[in-house]
């Protein structure tokens, strides 16, 4: 099956070069050994503008498992990284990345097979620039949120700065 996992992974690849949303990148990571691992990829989506985001270039990683498309990828923001939807570990609480339940929520949220790197990254995009209260991760975000809603602004706004886009190169 890793066969053709990889293959659907190289045929995503060829797809986001073709046509990708301007801003983000996604490519798979170099191995050690300097070849290519397709089930790795490093990618980065800009902040929304009009949100605490704006002007942050934000990366993370998706791992895909020998099962994809069948299987969820794993997504993991910088460790540390303060977002109410990121664990502390990084891992990203995001409902697309989930695995479907059978008769949970009616069937329709969850990771599906026909979802595609482009669609990952711009759910990413979404979800970093409009957090999920709904659906907490990290406890400490929402508690400094409730807390003092300009204290969690500024938080948000210190980190769209330390991640601030630079002209990177569309991959």
């Amino acid at each position: 099956m890793a066969s053709a996992a990889a293959s659907r992974l190289q045929e995503e690849r060829r797809q986001w070069r073709k046509d990708h949303p301007p801003g983000m990148t996604a490519k798979p990571t170099t191995a050690k050994d300097g070849s290519t691992d397709i089930f790795v990829w490093d990618c980065k989506v800009p902040g929304m503008k009009g949100t605490f985001c704006e002007g942050g270039l934000f990366p993370f990683t998706i791992k895909f498992s020998p099962e994809h498309p069948h299987k969820p990828p794993l997504v993991f923001m910088p460790k540390g990284f303060f977002h109410v939807n990121v664990f502390d570990d990084g891992g990203v609480c995001l409902s697309i990345l989930k695995e479907v339940v059978p008769k949970h929520l009616g069937d329709v949220s969850g990771w599906r097979p026909s979802f595609t790197v482009k669609q990952i990254l711009i759910a990413m995009q979404e979800l970093l620039s409009s957090p999920n209260f709904g659906s907490v991760a990290n406890f400490a975000v929402a508690h400094l949120k409730a807390r003092s809603e300009k204290e969690y602004l500024q938080r948000m706004k210190d980190q769209t700065a330390k991640y601030k886009a630079e002209d990177d190169e569309d991959a």
